[in-house]
């Protein structure tokens, strides 16, 4: 019996067959707010990826090969409709949810991408700025907690002018500067030991 995957085993496997076949990609949603600081579950991987309709063949039958389940007209379709598509884990509970580098958005997303390792496979995810930005334009109850949890976490690591620029960008400058108070609220409310 095959060894069931884990959430890791999913994104490194997604990220050597990307990189394999030269497809630009980042991480986001879930794993990549985990990654960056705020600790919650989730069952997909959400990924960004700058996809062509004539790299669709190699990459379905790739992804296949590595114990994914996926069709040629799933993918083509969610690019045409500049939706999602996707991709089932035969090996584990877990999917994929990727979408095309549709606009400028998604462009940002793929053009601020940090590069991290996971067990000694290299892995693309959206920056922590990129990400709170983004969480902060669907707004959410759980892409607020994300945001929140991915500024505390990585406070002393963001460019800060950067992560202004994008909220600026999107539109959400406004909520920055209120989950900025909300946070340096809670944070003044605990005790030094605590913060520290």
């Amino acid at each position: 019996m095959e060894k069931r995957r884990t959430i890791e085993d999913v994104v490194k496997e997604l990220a050597v067959t990307l990189d394999q076949l030269g497809v630009r990609y980042a991480i986001v949603g879930g794993v990549a707010a985990t990654s960056w600081g705020n600790i919650r579950t989730t069952l997909d991987v959400d990924v960004v990826i700058d996809l062509k309709d004539k790299a669709v063949p190699t990459l379905v039958k790739a992804l296949t090969e590595r114990g994914f389940s996926v069709t040629e007209s799933d993918v083509l379709s969610g690019l045409k409709e500049k939706s999602h598509f996707t991709v089932s884990d035969r090996r584990s509970v877990f999917r994929i949810d990727a979408k095309g580098a549709y606009g400028s958005r998604e462009l940002e997303t793929l053009r601020t991408r940090r590069k991290i390792i996971i067990d000694k496979t290299v892995c693309y995810l959206a920056s922590p700025e990129d990400m709170i930005a983004n969480k902060l334009l669907t707004g959410t109850l759980q892409d607020t907690r994300d945001a929140e949890g991915i500024y505390v976490r990585q406070m002393q690591y963001l460019d800060i002018n950067g992560l202004k620029a994008a909220t600026r960008r999107l539109g959400v400058a406004t909520e920055l500067t209120k989950m900025q108070e909300r946070v340096r609220k809670r944070m003044d409310e605990l005790s030094p030991e605590r913060r520290n």
